[in-house]
């Protein structure tokens, strides 16, 4: 593959030269000469990886992975050299240059660089002849490349036996085919799923043949894109036979010209099966009259971004039962008596789970089944579906291959990083970015204006679910800050991301809560990237008797199960000694009780720390050696961490996470983060902020906020910073408690009142939960321009409105989605919800209205009202009437007095 190493490398050395140019004064020379003979190794490793792909040899995966090696070496070499220069004692920069060849006496020379250097050099200048001879430079494909091509060609007379599942589709498929104002439709989905079964299926449609009669074509594209071959195929079906002879010598113009002649004489309907690019799609789009409405094309892809936006149809995997019939349709092709049947039926839909519910999976491992009658060999099978898939047919594993090979080179390692997650597992979207970030996998040069390296990880996981190699999640109450909130995948996708990333000694998973696992040290040993995934069941002496991985880049270390285990991290002896492993990059000690060796100090290249939902005493003074940290996350379970006043020394720090931390020290019990200018993200969840809130102004780079605001003093800090024009941030997830806004008492209150007002004015609010004692409150009124991003807001407080226009103000901010009132005392009892008010709000809670009798919701308020809860609000009524004209609400959960729901049950009944 094209090697993540490579990339990281020359990552690494391009931020050197741009960040690091004094340091590396007297060397600079070198290490340029260092990118440009890198540059090339990646070059040469992007068409090997094409090699790689179609001739698969041992020599060449070997030869790859040497090279991998030297790219390693050479990161390795630079960035501790850069490293050591950069954290000498004392002094500032120009005392630091002037005392240039005193550091290197202390560090590395510049001779022992450039015998390094020369070593790579020399071994990559071997290892290069070596691949160009191999390389197929202007050979045709091979005979199996050829075979497999055929092998994947589709035609529209090949009719499946076995076809479960899709009814709806099709009635769907074919009604957009008749549909005028539809000219394009595009399905899409992962490989195997059946696209081209579906397609055959309306191509055959009596509906689509009495539209079209014989005016239909069928044409299967594949990777292996041509022009004017595809043109011709299509041509051929449409033409009358007297026709077809003269478009044999037509070149690609003539043909697109023919083509939509044909078209403006007669309705057509052309299916393009298997299309990969969007290009390959531009070039064809020329010769089909769409515009005319004198053709109908539907197109199939893997991929969301081929073909026009405007009708895009996702195909789905089959449902449970779904995947059942269709397995049971080829495995048991006769009928079972019943108590045999239920036994089978129990272990087919468990393999069924397995295969992800895909259909061509579960098509191949039918096969297998047939053959097979008994309980006992039914449960063989289930207990190794993999490899009776593998040993089966290889259909299965060449599809989804084809996807992978696919791939652009720098969103492959992108996609089997995923791999370190279990099976299964909902992969946080946030969490995922950084992880990319601090492996080296996001490159810098791919940022655009005002866009961070989150922003770039995002688009890469987006296009990644474009192409259907990952699932994702989008959160119906988030932010455009936040495009998805998790990511999953197929369970077949997992196995690919195994099987490559260890095929490529990319990565080893290494889950011991699964039932028969076992830690495979010679696999181990090999990879650069190791997850362990354990629990209660393994013991700190099990960790401590395995070997240290010495060219380690990641380690994840997941407790998926709470046990009293105490892990020692990092100390001299240990499994995980830092002293040993001096490349890592990655460390996550995550839901357990683990004690963190001061050693970490050590780990100078790393870039990623975290504590996530875990038990540590004591974070090590030591972490300010922690030169190129990006992102450190303490957000504890449970107990307090200890935390020296220090993080403000960590210069390169972008992303900070904290909850339970008990800052000790010298200056004071509050975070200091004055000084952390590539800060961009401040996530504190405390219920007090750990963080003194003054520095927060003068974070300049900072994105995103999380954090409680206490007290008026750090109101007003936090209102005016989000008042100003210069600020960078997008999202403001705020808490406001200890803050008087009593009416009564403006000349006391008046500031507290604005400095509200201002920051709902500003565009970066996002969450406001307004946690406060108030008697007489005037929440502030709406203005143009007022509340354009937040989203979700949360009224908290045991006091009441003045006035009773507080939900016609909240019913006017355009983007609330999620909106909770508790304890809230309303003016004249009564809550109304106008017409047009909440035209965005999807989830509303109300909680202890203890005065609220009357509710009213006139037609055409809260037009996408899908979730409602009532809880405790003891003089309601009645639900409004209102709410029978909201299509949209799903879920209405309550609770209230018995009388209360009666009278909601017999006015649901009626």
């Amino acid at each position: 593959m094209a090697s993540p190493a490579i990339q990281v490398c020359l990552q690494t050395i391009r931020d050197l030269l741009v960040e690091e140019t004094i340091f590396l004064y007297g060397v600079s020379d070198a290490v340029e000469k260092v990118e440009r003979e890198l540059n090339t190794i990646h070059c040469i490793l992007m068409d090997a990886d094409k090699w790689q792909d179609k001739h698969k040899t041992a020599i060449l995966r070997d030869w790859t992975a040497q090279l991998n090696e030297l790219a390693s070496r050479a990161e390795y070499v630079l960035e501790k050299y850069v490293v050591e220069v950069t954290s000498r004692r004392g002094g500032n920069l120009i005392e630091k240059v002037k005392r240039f060849s005193c550091i290197l006496g202390e560090c590395l020379t510049v001779h022992q660089i450039g015998e390094e250097i020369e070593a790579i050099r020399s071994s990559m200048t071997v290892l290069t002849d070596k691949l160009q001879v191999m390389a197929p430079w202007g050979s045709s494909s091979s005979s199996r490349e050829d075979q497999q091509h055929l092998l994947r060609i589709t035609f529209k007379h090949v009719v499946k036996q076995h076809f479960v599942g899709m009814d709806r589709d099709i009635e769907s498929l074919v009604s957009l085919v008749k549909d005028k104002s539809n000219p394009m439709i595009s399905i899409y989905g992962m490989g195997g799923l059946g696209k081209t079964t579906l397609a055959r299926k309306i191509y055959h449609h009596e509906d689509v043949i009495r539209v079209f009669g014989k005016a239909r074509a069928w044409v299967c594209v594949t990777q292996q894109f041509q022009a004017t071959a595809i043109l011709r195929q299509i041509l051929k079906q449409l033409l009358p036979d007297e026709e077809k002879e003269q478009i044999s010598n037509m070149e690609y113009s003539e043909l697109v010209d023919k083509l939509h002649d044909v078209q403006m004489q007669k309705k057509c309907f052309v299916v393009i099966d298997d299309i990969w690019e969007s290009d390959h799609w531009s070039i064809l789009e020329r010769a089909f009259a769409i515009e005319k409405g004198q053709c109908k094309v539907l197109l199939t892809t893997r991929y969301e971004t081929v073909g026009p936006r405007e009708c895009l149809y996702k195909l789905h995997c089959l449902t449970k039962d779904q995947g059942w019939e269709l397995l049971r349709k080829i495995a048991l092709p006769r009928e079972l008596n019943t108590k045999q049947s239920s036994v089978l039926e129990a272990i087919g839909r468990q393999m069924v789970q397995k295969c992800g519910r895909l259909p061509l999976a579960i098509t191949v491992l039918g096969g297998i089944l047939r053959e097979k009658s008994t309980p006992s060999e039914w449960q063989k099978v289930k207990e190794d579906v993999d490899s009776y898939l593998k040993r089966g047919n290889e259909k299965v594993k060449q599809v989804l291959d084809l996807s992978y090979n696919a791939l652009p080179y720098n969103l492959k390692p992108c996609f089997l990083y995923l791999g370190c997650f279990p099976e299964d597992d909902e992969i946080d979207a946030g969490r995922l970015y950084l992880l990319w970030m601090a492996d080296g996998l996001i490159p810098y040069e791919e940022k655009g204006k005002n866009e961070t390296l989150r922003d770039v990880a995002e688009r890469y996981l987006s296009e990644l679910a474009s192409r259907c190699m990952v699932q994702v999640q989008k959160d119906e109450y988030s932010s455009a800050y936040n495009k998805f909130t998790s990511c999953r995948l197929h369970d077949l996708m997992h196995d690919l991301c195994l099987s490559k990333g260890q095929e490529k000694g990319f990565l080893k998973l290494v889950d011991l809560c699964k039932q028969q696992a076992k830690y495979d040290s010679t696999c181990v040993d090999t990879a650069s990237r190791l997850a362990i995934h354990y629990n209660r069941d393994h013991s700190d002496e099990y960790f401590n008797r395995r070997g240290v991985v010495k060219n380690l880049r990641s380690l994840l270390l997941v407790n998926e199960g709470w046990s009293n285990v105490v892990l020692k991290i990092g100390s001299k002896g240990c499994g995980t000694d830092f002293n040993k492993l001096k490349r890592l990059r990655t460390l996550a000690l995550e839901s357990g009780e683990f004690v963190l060796s001061k050693e970490v100090g050590k780990l100078i290249h790393l870039r990623y720390l975290s504590l996530f939902g875990s038990i540590v005493v004591e974070l090590p003074l030591s972490i300010t050696n922690l030169t190129y940290l990006q992102t450190l996350d303490l957000r504890m379970m449970l107990n307090f961490i200890n935390v020296s006043n220090v993080i403000f020394k960590m210069k390169r720090l972008k992303h900070l996470f904290l909850n339970q931390i008990q800052v000790i020290g010298d200056y004071g019990d509050k975070l200091i983060v004055n000084g952390l200018e590539e800060l961009e993200t401040l996530h504190d969840e405390s219920f007090t902020s750990c963080v003194r809130i003054s520095d927060i102004p003068r974070l300049t780079n900072l994105r995103y906020l999380k954090t409680d605001v206490s007290g008026k003093d750090e109101l007003s800090i936090i209102a005016n910073y989000m008042s100003s024009e210069n600020i960078r941030l997008r999202e403001a997830h705020l808490q406001i408690s200890r803050c008087d806004f009593n009416s009564e008492e403006p000349s006391n209150n008046n500031n507290n009142n604005n400095n509200l007002k201002n920051m709902l004015i500003s565009p970066s609010l996002t969450t406001l939960v307004l946690s406060t004692s108030f008697t007489n409150f005037i929440f502030p009124s709406y203005q143009r321009g007022m509340c354009t991003n937040l989203v979700n807001f949360t009224l908290r407080g045991r006091g009441r409105t003045e006035r009773d226009d507080l939900m016609e103000i909240l019913g006017q901010y355009p983007t609330l989605k999620k909106l909770t009132l508790y304890a809230t005392i309303f003016f004249n009892r009564e809550m109304r919800c106008l017409a047009t008010s909440f035209p965005q709000l999807k989830y509303l809670t109300l909680t202890e209205l203890h005065n609220l009798e009357r509710w009213v919701v006139d037609k055409g308020a809260m037009p996408n009202l899908s979730r409602l809860r009532i809880y405790s609000c003891d003089r309601l009524e009645m639900i409004p009437d209102g709410l029978q004209f909201i299509t949209t609400l799903q879920e209405l959960e309550t609770y209230m007095a018995k009388e209360f729901n009666d009278r909601l049950r017999e006015e649901v009944n009626d």
